[in-house]
């Protein structure tokens, strides 16, 4: 498989935050995804810490992630490629709280050499998007940081408005 040529894709390392990590969504299209670019190169020295409400460790995210690779990637997965990639999965039960989040990011964050971004993706039901936006706020991870939240973006028209004035006021 070829590689991506240097200077495409990010600027600068990213530590990937999926809150949602177990949820259907991230183990159908996401794990794989990531996986996927990991492998070609096109986000190198990318790290993912995972975050949902399923009472995991690193370890158990990593058997969770490689059952959904095996069973939903399109692409063949060689051992090689899953070890370099399942280094780069962390795992943190949104039960441990805001900062045993931020630690796990601050951990993946030292593994770069120099400046680093963040990618939250909260891959979560409207319900819970707005809790997950508040733990990462005081989990003070904001900088340095875009988000990306799957829809529906709210239930309706109010609580659309209502969840994105709260976004604001955290990001």
């Amino acid at each position: 498989m070829p590689k991506i040529p240097p200077g495409v894709g990010p600027r600068f390392p990213q530590v990937v935050v999926l809150v949602g990590c177990t949820g259907d969504l991230a183990r159908r299209k996401l794990l794989p995804g990531l996986f996927h670019l990991s492998t070609v190169g096109f986000i190198p020295g990318c790290r993912l810490v995972g975050v949902s409400l399923d009472d995991l460790d690193a370890d158990g995210f990593r058997r969770l992630a490689r059952a959904a690779l095996d069973e939903f990637s399109s692409r063949k997965i060689t051992e090689r490629d899953w070890e370099s990639f399942s280094k780069s999965l962390d795992y943190v039960p949104l039960a441990a709280g805001a900062q045993a989040v931020k630690a796990a990011v601050q951990k993946a964050e030292q593994t770069f050499e120099g400046e680093s971004r963040r990618l939250h993706y909260l891959s979560v039901p409207p319900n819970a998007a707005l809790s997950a936006v508040r733990i990462l706020g005081e989990a003070e991870l904001v900088d340095r940081s875009r988000i990306v939240m799957e829809k529906p973006f709210g239930t309706d028209l109010a609580s659309a408005r209502s969840l994105n004035a709260n976004l604001h006021d955290v990001f």
